[in-house]
């Protein structure tokens, strides 16, 4: 699905946001929190393009994504 190095897992969930939507779930080893000493927003919005890239091509797999930090 996405081609990042920190995306490491993904699924497809359908999600109720304002309607139906299937979500691209891309769970990564990346710090979300802009607090935490390793946050490293460049590769965070390098994600976030090879995210919102995927859902442009895929219109019929997926509507939207969510980045969620992996435990």
């Amino acid at each position: 699905m996405v081609d990042h190095p920190n995306a490491k897992v993904m699924s497809v969930v359908v999600m109720n946001l304002d309607g139906e939507k299937r979500v691209l779930m891309v769970d990564t080893d990346l710090k979300m929190d802009g607090e935490d000493p390793a946050h490293e927003p460049n590769k965070i919005f390098s994600l976030h393009k090879a995210c919102q890239s995927f859902v442009e091509k895929s219109p019929i797999l997926v509507d939207t994504y969510l980045i969620r930090a992996w435990k």
